[in-house]
């Protein structure tokens, strides 16, 4: 009998223990999390301090805080949301795109141990063994 990629590696009778890389992902997401409402941060400074359009080469300081203050914010609900998600085959997809999102910028050396870490058999065993 062939072994089906969609299975889980163990039985479901034998209790899967929680993967260390779990942990790790909490703290990636946190530290996401912190990035993102940094940009937010920044946006608002954009519209409380008195910068002028000259210093941003022309463009209007309102823009530019409110692409800093609406990406930051975008970005920063699924941070957020991802710590609250119960174990299940989606929460652990949703988590792999938060890990690869972190392939596009500056986490990209936390995003590419975690990315394969996250895709070993047992941590897809332990969020499938969270099934209702």
């Amino acid at each position: 009998m062939s072994h089906s990629v969609l299975e889980p590696a163990n039985p479901p009778s034998q209790p899967v223990a929680k993967p260390p890389v779990v942990g790790w992902y909490k703290a990636y997401l946190g530290f996401l999390t912190f990035l993102f409402l940094l940009v937010v941060a920044f946006g608002v400074f954009f519209f409380v301090a008195p910068v002028s359009s000259d210093d941003l080469d022309g463009m209007p300081p309102e823009l530019m805080g409110g692409i800093y203050l609406g990406s930051g914010i975008v970005m920063s609900i699924p941070c957020i949301v991802g710590f609250f998600l119960p174990r299940s085959k989606g929460a652990w997809i949703f988590h792999l795109v938060m890990i690869c999102i972190g392939l596009s910028g500056c986490t990209i050396f936390f995003s590419v141990p975690l990315l394969i870490f996250w895709l070993k058999p047992e941590v897809k065993d332990w969020y499938s063994a969270g099934r209702p």
